[in-house]
Parts: C-alpha cells; structure tokens; sequence
C-alpha cells in the first residue's frame, strides 16, 4: 500500500507554490487529489501496476507504487500545476488587451508560462516513455 501522502509530499517537493501551504490540509489534499487523478489517468495505460486500485477516501493506493512509478505520476502533476496558470484567464486577458510588449510585459510572462508548460510536459512524457521502454509487455499491452 501507498499512502497519496508521499506522493504529495513528492510532488510539493517538485514545485515552489507559496500560496498551497496558506490552505488547510483538506483543501490542500483536494487540490493534489485532483492533479493526482488526472495523472494517473495519463499514466495507466502503461504503468505495470493498476492506479485505479486505490482508496480516495482513505487516501492511498492498494498497490505498492515503486520510486519511478512515483516520479512519473507527479512529474504529470506538475504538468497539471503549471498548466493552472497557462489556462489562467488573467493572463489570457493581459496577453489580448497589452500594448506593451517589453521585457517585463504580461503577454511575455504568458509566452515564459506556456514554455514552462511545455518543459514540464516533455519531461513528464520523457520519464513515461523511459518507464514503458524499460518495463514494456508487447505481449499483454494495454489498449484503447
């Protein structure tokens, strides 16, 4: 069994979020949840141990998830994170309606957003591809 606590506690060691910490643990807990589903979600097709077996309520996975399982699901975590502020509406806005496209300009803070966005998940995708690469069963592969 695997406790979500250190896949959490794995995934705030990954990011720098000063506002997640003014929250309580169940609102903390709720968010992470969430990042968690979606990346299991991304992740099941080819882990070798079924995410879906697991306990929301009781907060951990039936299975024993191993360091790299671990890695993958909260390096797609962090995707999930920094793609908040991506789809950040305000950002959105600043990028249509600015006349100043200066070094210090929202609409380039929205360009340096998406590139993060996209390094976080070229590097979740990498350490998937590396995980299915290693582990790979052709014989009994998961499908559609």
């Amino acid at each position: 069994m695997t406790e979500y606590k250190e896949i959490f506690d794995y995934f705030k060691d990954k990011i720098t979020d000063y506002d997640l910490p003014l929250y309580d643990e169940i609102t903390q807990n709720e968010i992470m949840l969430s990042f968690m589903k979606t990346a299991c979600s991304k992740f099941k097709r080819i882990c070798k141990v079924d995410l879906s077996d697991r306990d929301d309520i009781a907060m951990h996975f039936n299975n024993v998830l191993d360091d790299e399982i671990k890695d993958i699901i909260t390096e797609w975590m962090v995707e999930g994170w920094v793609k908040q502020f991506l789809n950040n509406s305000e950002n959105l806005r600043n990028k249509l309606s600015t006349k100043d496209f200066s070094v210090f300009s929202p609409a380039n803070l929205l360009d340096k957003i998406k590139d993060t966005y996209e390094l976080s998940r070229k590097r979740a995708k990498s350490t998937m591809n590396e995980y299915s690469f290693i582990n790979g069963d052709l014989e009994n592969l998961k499908t559609w």
